[in-house]
């Protein structure tokens, strides 16, 4: 499925990209024609210009007036210069030479010249000049982009909700079938349980009964993982107090057997009526992780040390352990991380603590050197 939703991924990249380019195509041919077309109007109407101006000055040429008034516009500007190239009147907003003159782009305006007919000013040439305005140009292209960015998110939501509907169908199937089988597992789990407690009053002390049990209550925290797991968005998960330090006590007793199958003594070093505000649920899945691991990983004949104690306004719950260490404190949070394959599990449990202590404001230290074992610290 993870290779799925890769290749699903590449496959919307590569759209995407095939469309930014379909459209990027047809946009600069829009694009070139406006230019092109926007450059046409201009000389067409530069041409309109000058002819209006060149006739007020026949005008005047043929007239007994003495003085002439030289055409102004507000998005024209105009000039008169000589057979010698030289500047007889000008309305442009810079010199320039008519020699390199013809229809022509200079500093964001157009220039057209144009050749007179003999006049009273002796002047050979009328160049007239307009800025050039892409304002148009741009309000077009920004409207067509917005179009476009709309139709290319409506295609691209259409086609990634169309290529996660398989996995959305998939998930919803395989959600639904954890907790079928969760659902189905429980009853036997408990079955088992309690005959194993009911053979071990028989039997007391017997290794197989007690390896049994040790196994079952295993399977118990990961079938809890799991159950926390699945269920953890969909349940509220309201706080109340707990008195701590009778709820590890409590969280210790439960695991007894695995306790005695390794015979591993628990140290206790818990101050009385500590208490906290937290969720039962979500404690017990961060003490029961980190006590299962901690029998898990020690060696048979070991110690164990659990410590609760307040300090002020902060509670404090420690976890330690003479087992063989951890090699890499900065990934055992990591969903799906196991350091030792051959011990089982789902790499979910040490998750499931980080996820409810990041929830809660829990603070967590890890201590670890090889051979000598580990600690977890949890500062409420």
């Amino acid at each position: 499925m993870v290779d799925g939703k890769i290749i699903d991924s590449k496959h919307t990249l590569f759209q995407m990209i095939l469309l930014l380019l379909i459209v990027s195509i047809p946009m600069h041919f829009y694009i070139t024609s406006e230019l092109e077309n926007a450059k046409y109007k201009d000389k067409t109407e530069l041409e309109t210009y000058a002819k209006q101006v060149a006739n007020r000055i026949y005008i005047f040429s043929n007239s007994n007036d003495t003085e002439f008034y030289f055409p102004r516009s507000n998005l024209y500007k105009s000039a008169i210069y000589g057979a010698d190239d030289k500047k007889i009147f000008s309305l442009l907003s810079k010199d320039i030479n008519p020699k390199y003159i013809d229809f022509t782009d200079i500093d964001g305006s157009r220039y057209l010249k144009t050749t007179l007919k003999p006049n009273v000013f002796d002047a050979k040439y009328l160049i007239v000049q307009k800025k050039i305005s892409y304002y148009k140009l741009i309000v077009n292209v920004i409207t067509i982009l917005i179009v476009v960015a709309v139709l290319v998110f409506l295609v691209l939501f259409s086609i990634i909700k169309q290529s996660a509907l398989p996995y959305k169908k998939l998930n919803q199937y395989l959600e639904d079938f954890i907790k079928d089988a969760m659902h189905e597992l429980k009853t036997p789990m408990g079955v088992i349980l309690l005959n194993l407690d009911s053979l071990s009053a028989i039997y007391e002390n017997n290794k197989m009964i007690l390896r049994a049990k040790s196994a079952l209550k295993n399977m118990i925290v990961i079938y809890e993982d799991l159950e926390f797991f699945v269920k953890n968005k969909k349940v509220a998960h309201n706080k109340i107090d707990i008195n701590l330090s009778k709820y590890v006590c409590e969280r210790v007793d439960f695991f007894s057997d695995l306790l005695q199958s390794k015979e591993i003594t628990i140290v206790k070093e818990i101050e009385e009526e500590v208490s906290i505000k937290f969720n039962k649920l979500e404690l017990a899945r961060v003490i029961d992780n980190t006590l299962s691991n901690a029998i898990k990983y020690s060696k048979e004949k070991t110690k164990i040390s659990i410590k609760v104690w307040k300090d002020g306004s902060k509670v404090y719950l420690k976890i330690s352990d003479q087992g063989r260490g951890i090699a890499d404190t900065k990934k055992i949070f990591r969903r799906y991380y196991r350091e030792d394959k051959i011990s089982g599990g789902f790499g979910l449990g040490l998750s499931i603590v980080k996820n409810i202590c990041d929830k809660n404001g829990v603070q967590i230290t890890v201590n670890s050197k090889a051979g000598k074992g580990s600690s977890f610290e949890y500062r409420f």
